[in-house]
């Protein structure tokens, strides 16, 4: 298709579209700036100007399973075969003996594969993470260079962190890289003659603060990949759209390929890619478009193959799980839940617009189960039931502003929860892809309001961008310090999302963590206190969390002792009867409460000495010892019954001991 008949064409639809002409863009000087590159290193300044502060951040999140911790991204290039049939999150379930509880699976290796090949540079352990992995210099010592991350401690968290510099930096490149690509396409395409709407739609979409997840968190890497390839896919299918070069059907499949080896949210470009057709290239035949999508159906059919292979029956068991962090739903009513995820759609509008608080969770119970009661659900539904309408109408009349409705709206519906199970409430990195649909809108909607009414020209709406962009911007920059490593980033979202179970959580055993450091020495207690209060928020707000009773009573024994640590550590067997580290809870409770009863004895306060040993003995049902002991302290408050029975029970367990036999015949005659 020519320049000529594209221009023809779009006046033909003026009244379709909110885009006048475009005499008045050329004229100006920001009409001259935006044909050279100029624009890129905008990009490129503006991207590296937000981001640079994550360079030296360390590993946050799922950073730690699927990278520091990956067995195959640790080999190096060598684990590539390994992470291109296996599921995302195989080793790490392999390596804490656990199953997948994610819905579906998780086959998007691409990103691991950048994993492993950066993994070349920082240095491969084939073998895995072992205990000296710290040592770098093969010496046997804990030096002080090898401490990376300053805490006092030397061990397999300092070197996780090596290399994670570079995995940022290639991130933040890689981010930069994508606002290049939505302009190139932006610009040659939808916003053709109209390089400034190109222009700030990629410069809002560049510093929106809610790519920050995206960014700043090496693991969300897939999402940035997977967008940089679907806008890539696109390109290459809008240019044969103008050529109807076969050439280019190819190049769209293998683009649409490593999309889709990124993430799956690029299975949208199957009902987007036609629907563009339709909108702006309408001399298309219907064998033409056919042929094209004959490709993509094709590449989609092979990679739906090859992850069906890997992710089979992965996930299968994830509505039968009976935990709240992974169940969120779980108490909740079937009207209830329907409520609740309805309402996500007013949160994904709200963080779309601007994201005043930020959080990396909202699992239970970040979202207070909603009721069709409250107003909230209610706005959700009109949000997806306007979307879906106001889209039909639009593809109807075959106005252009139903790409950007459509780019929001599908990937919006993939992740809300209502009609696919995502296995996570909601999350900030979920509406990466949404974000550009909603610039979009956002560049459109401002240009038809002002436009259209002849308030204003285009030097005049890039001024009314300019707040947004700074505020976003400052936005972007307060974010980024609280991904730098768990420790800061869950002390920060705990502030402001104070009942997400899981924050309360990870705040209470980072700060008992951070409490042994020797660096932390002169403030131990305060961090010890700090961490005591969010472990009680977290266990007040879930009851049966079991993770939250274990790591309290491991608290409470190191700093009160064995019967307050037994107030948390009695609900394990109930909560978490296959813990493998129950016999070992055991054995320390009955150990501390056997020595107590001991130390009662020699100080004669037998009474006190059957209270303790009582107390041991449900946790040493096969410990000799106590049953000569605990039989002792009866002998010697008189009850010759009781330590008769003791003693005997005792004789049961070991026939020849000398000791039991001898307290038996002291004994006096019945």
């Amino acid at each position: 298709m020519s320049k000529k008949s594209t221009h023809t064409s779009n006046q033909a639809n003026i009244n379709k579209q909110p885009i006048a002409t475009s005499t008045h863009v050329e004229s100006n000087w920001i009409g001259s700036f935006l044909q050279g590159w100029w624009p890129y290193l905008v990009f490129i300044v503006v991207g590296l100007g937000l981001y640079s502060n994550t360079f030296h951040h360390e590993f946050a999140f799922d950073d730690e399973p699927l990278i520091c911790r990956n067995e195959y991204v640790l080999k190096g290039v060598s684990g590539i075969g390994d992470i291109m049939t296996k599921d995302a999150y195989e080793s790490y379930y392999k390596s804490s003996n656990r199953t997948s509880n994610l819905a579906g699976g998780r086959f998007r290796p691409l990103s691991l594969v950048t994993f492993a090949i950066e993994q070349e540079f920082i240095g491969t352990l084939p073998d895995g993470l072992k205990e000296n992995s710290w040592d770098l210099n093969q010496n046997g010592m804990k030096d002080a260079a090898e401490d990376m991350n300053h805490n006092g401690v030397v061990d397999q968290k300092d070197v996780m962190i090596r290399g994670m510099a570079m995995r940022h930096v290639v991130s933040v490149l890689l981010y930069i890289l994508s606002a290049c690509m939505i302009f190139l396409f932006l610009r040659r395409f939808i916003f053709k003659e109209y390089a400034l709407l190109a222009f700030i739609t990629t410069l809002l979409f560049l510093v929106h603060p809610l790519h920050t997840e995206v960014v700043a968190n090496v693991k969300s890497r897939d999402e940035i990949l997977s967008l940089l390839f679907m806008v890539m896919t696109c390109y290459w299918s809008f240019l044969y759209a103008e050529t109807k070069q076969l050439k280019f059907i190819l190049l769209a499949s293998v683009f649409y390929f490593v999309a889709l080896l990124s993430k799956e949210y690029g299975v949208t470009l199957l009902i987007i890619i036609p629907l563009c057709f339709h909108l702006y290239y309408h001399e298309l035949t219907l064998k033409q478009v056919l042929t094209f999508m004959a490709g993509l159906v094709v590449t989609f059919g092979i990679y739906y193959s090859l992850r069906s292979g890997v992710v089979e029956g992965t996930g299968s068991h994830t509505n039968e799980v009976s935990e709240l962090l992974d169940n969120p739903y779980l108490l909740a009513s079937d009207m209830q839940m329907l409520a609740s995820k309805l309402f996500l759609n007013v949160k994904y509008l709200l963080l779309l617009m601007y994201p005043l608080k930020m959080s990396s969770d909202y699992s239970y119970n970040s979202i207070p189960y909603q009721s069709f009661t409250d107003i909230g659900p209610w706005f959700g539904l009109f949000i997806l039931v306007g979307s879906a309408l106001a889209l039909m109408y639009l593809i109807k009349q075959k106005n252009k502003v139903a790409f950007p409705l459509a780019f929001a709206f599908l990937h919006l519906i993939l992740i809300n929860n209502i009609f696919f199970n995502i296995g996570a409430t909601m999350g900030e990195r979920l509406v990466y892809h949404t974000s550009l649909g909603t610039s979009m809108l956002a560049v459109y909607g401002c240009y038809w309001l002002f436009n259209n009414k002849r308030k204003i020209n285009y030097n005049w709406m890039m001024v009314l961008f300019i707040p947004v962009l700074i505020m976003y911007s400052l936005r972007t920059l307060a974010r980024n310090p609280a991904w730098k490593n768990n420790y800061t980033l869950s002390l920060s979202d705990v502030q402001t999302n104070p009942n997400s179970v899981m924050l309360n959580g990870n705040a209470f055993s980072l700060l008992a963590e951070m409490s042994e450091w020797p660096c932390n020495k002169k403030v131990a207690v305060q961090y010890l206190d700090s961490a005591i209060r969010y472990g009680r928020k977290a266990l007040q707000i879930h009851p049966r969390y079991d993770l939250g009773y274990k790591n309290m009573g491991i608290i409470m024994y190191n700093k009160y002792g064995a019967d307050s640590a037994e107030v948390y550590w009695s609900h394990m067997p109930e909560l978490a009867a296959g813990d493998p580290d129950l016999p070992e809870i055991s054995r320390i409770l009955g150990t501390a409460f056997h020595k107590r009863g001991i130390k009662c004895i020699e100080q004669k306060d037998f009474k006190q000495a059957v209270y303790w040993m009582g107390k041991a003995f449900p946790y040493m049902k096969q410990n000799v010892a106590l049953y000569y002991d605990l039989g002792t302290a009866y002998a010697s408050l008189r009850e010759f019954s009781k330590a008769r029975e003791y003693w005997m029970k005792g004789l049961q367990l070991a026939p020849t001991d000398g000791m039991l036999n001898e307290a038996l015949r002291s004994l006096p005659s019945e």
